[in-house]
């Protein structure tokens, strides 16, 4: 092999590692565009799962709240109730006896 042959093959092996050397820094390059884009996609999906539990504590304590007022309200309306039927009790007492002392007393009406 000559001088000029081994001159030509030296650069041509010169040649080939330096595109392989640059196809490789592309695909690294591509690789990593990449693998930050998947790793933003995770980002915004555990967002928007934190997003949504969120959401739906914020709904279930509205739920509970909810359902504390209106426990709230039936024990309101339930003492109301019991205190107007013992109030009507306390009346009809009152009048059953007034009745009673006046048919003993003789006071009929």
């Amino acid at each position: 092999m000559s001088s000029y042959d081994a001159q030509k093959a030296k650069d041509s092996a010169a040649q080939t590692a330096e595109h392989t050397k640059n196809v490789g820094a592309q695909k690294a390059g591509q690789a990593q565009d990449k693998a930050q884009g998947m790793g933003q996609a995770a980002k915004d999906k555990a967002n928007e799962a934190g997003n949504f539990a969120s959401e739906k504590a914020n709904q279930a304590s509205q739920a509970t709240s909810d359902a504390a007022q209106t426990a709230k309200d039936k024990a309101v309306e339930g003492k109301d109730k019991t205190g107007s039927v013992l109030q009507q009790t306390g009346d009809k007492v009152m009048e059953t006896l007034t009745n009673a002392k006046d048919a003993v007393l003789g006071n009929n009406k």
